[in-house]
């Protein structure tokens, strides 16, 4: 299955401390609904993985990962499939 569609969209915020980042993806959340991933990198960075913010981390390969299974995870509702159906 393709990830995604022509209508899938990946919002990247960044910015310095305390601008408004969370703010603002809480905002886009709460405008979207269900349908939309907030996916922190802080969260993972600092709380999953216990890594200190650096070129090449591992963080990245793990957002890469969650983003990609949140986008199949959508169009799987969409279509009113679950993932076990998809592999058969």
């Amino acid at each position: 299955m393709r990830t995604g569609s022509p209508d899938t969209r990946l919002i990247v915020l960044r910015g310095n401390s305390g601008s408004g980042k969370t703010s603002v993806a809480r905002a886009v959340r709460a405008a979207y609904g269900r349908g939309l991933a907030l996916v922190g990198q802080d969260v993972i960075r600092r709380e999953l993985l216990r890594e200190r913010d650096v070129d090449g981390g591992v963080n990245i390969g793990l957002i890469d990962t969650i983003v990609r299974e949140a986008s199949v995870r959508q169009a799987l509702r969409q279509a009113r499939l679950t993932p076990a159906q998809t592999n058969q």
